[in-house]
C-alpha cells in the first residue's frame, strides 16, 4: 500500500507540518535520493531517511527565536501564554529557553506536536478563541505573551488581552498581509507595498506604547510561508 512521504515522515518527527518543512528543505532522502515533493508516494519497500533534524518543532519557531536572541529576552522560570500556538514553534522556543509553564492556546484542535503534547510544562488550550479570553482561563499570572495568528488583525486579540490580563512583556508577530485587506495583495496573496507594511508596523508600535514604555521591532528572520515579509514586535515594561 502506497503512503504519502509527508505522512510517513510525520511518524518520524514532530508533526506533518514539520515533516513538510524538512522535505521542502531537502532534508529527506528516499532510497538515497533527496526528495522535495511532500506528496511523493512511497512503496512499502522504500527506505526513508531524515538527513538533518531540526531542534524546533516548526519553522515558525525561528520567528520568535530571532527576537529572543536579538533582544536577549529572559524566559527562565517565566509563565508564558502562546496565542495561536498551532504546532507549537513558539512554545518550543520558550521551553528551550527555560520557561516553567506555557499555556498553548489555539482555536484549532490536535495541532500541537507530539513532543509538546506530552510535556507536563505545556497546558493545552485547544478550541479556544482568544478574542473571548477570560482571566480565569489561567490559574497563574502570565509573565510573557507571544502571539502568531493568521487571517485576523492582531489588534482584535490584543484589545481583549489588555482588557483581562496584565503582562510584563510580549512578542507579537505582525503579518501586514492580514492587516491591510485583500485589495492590497497581488494574485499570490503577497503584499508588495513596503511603505504600507512599514505604516502598519508603526501603527502597532504606537498602539503598544499605550501599554508599555518600551517597544522595538525587527523584520522576521524568515518570511511567511507564501513569501510575505512579517515583523516581530517586542514590548515590555
Amino acid at each position: 500500500m502506497q503512503t504519502r512521504l509527508d505522512k510517513y515522515c510525520s511518524s518520524l518527527c514532530e508533526s506533518r507540518t514539520k515533516a513538510q518543512d524538512l522535505i521542502k528543505k531537502g532534508n529527506v532522502k528516499v532510497n538515497g535520493v533527496v526528495i522535495k515533493k511532500a506528496s511523493t508516494l512511497l512503496e512499502p519497500e522504500d527506505r526513508v531517511e531524515i538527513v538533518q533534524d531540526d531542534p524546533y518543532v516548526s519553522r515558525a519557531a525561528y520567528k520568535l527565536l530571532g527576537a529572543v536572541e536579538n533582544y536577549a529576552i529572559n524566559l527562565k522560570e517565566k509563565t508564558v501564554l502562546d496565542v495561536g500556538a498551532s504546532t507549537g514553534g513558539f512554545t518550543d522556543v520558550c521551553l528551550q529557553h527555560g520557561a516553567k509553564k506555557v499555556y498553548a492556546l489555539d482555536v484549532g484542535h490536535l495541532q500541537l506536536a507530539k513532543r509538546l503534547d506530552q510535556d507536563s510544562r505545556v497546558i493545552k488550550m485547544e478550541g479556544r478563541n482568544a478574542r473571548y479570553m477570560e482571566a480565569d482561563w489561567f490559574d497563574t499570572k502570565i509573565d510573557f505573551l507571544c502571539m502568531d495568528v493568521s487571517f485576523i488583525q492582531a489588534k482584535t486579540i490584543l484589545d481583549r488581552v489588555f482588557e483581562v490580563l496584565t503582562i510584563d512583556s510580549m512578542v507579537i508577530l505582525i503579518k501586514p498581509q492580514f492587516e491591510c485587506g485583500p485589495s492590497f495583495l497581488n494574485k499570490q496573496g503577497i503584499l508588495k507595498d513596503k511603505k504600507l507594511a512599514k505604516k502598519i508596523v508603526n501603527q502597532y508600535v504606537q498602539y503598544l506604547l499605550v501599554h508599555y514604555p518600551k517597544v522595538d521591532w525587527m523584520p522576521s528572520p524568515i518570511q511567511g510561508r507564501h513569501g510575505n515579509q512579517e515583523f516581530v514586535l517586542y514590548a515590555r515594561k
